[in-house]
């Protein structure tokens, strides 16, 4: 597989991390954020949904040129569709978490629990996407 190298090393699985963990502490900071109600914790979680949001955009840039790269019909290839699906999934939902928070308010409590179900259920589709 050829897909987008850097220094001879394939990009996407160097990049991916980033959205990883600011998409993992974002949920985490979202339970904190309905727990304690500190509206701290609705910037924290913010910050780190803008971080693993845009991150990700180059995560799945070069994610999909690696599957752009597959052969037709490759055995490789229905599995790195289903990984893409997932991961779009995952960032559509924390995208969702990001503009709720951009536009909500940190005083809201519905708001909180929204946020927070949204970030669980896309923890829950970037876990499984991982593996898939």
């Amino acid at each position: 597989m050829k897909g987008l190298r850097l220094f001879g090393h394939p990009l996407h699985p160097a990049i991916v991390h980033f959205p990883v963990a600011g998409w993992t502490a974002a949920a985490v900071t979202d339970l904190i954020e309905v727990i304690t109600r500190n509206p701290l914790w609705w910037d924290v979680s913010l910050w780190l949904l803008i971080v693993g949001t845009v991150t990700a955009l180059g995560a799945m840039t070069a994610g999909f040129i690696d599957l752009l790269s597959l052969p037709e019909g490759a055995r490789e290839q229905k599995k790195a569709l289903r990984h893409m699906y997932l991961m779009s999934t995952a960032w559509t939902l924390y995208a969702g978490d990001l503009i709720v928070r951009l536009f909500g308010s940190a005083a809201s409590l519905l708001l909180a629990w929204v946020g927070l179900l949204l970030a669980a259920a896309g923890f829950s589709a970037l876990m499984i996407g991982a593996y898939a």
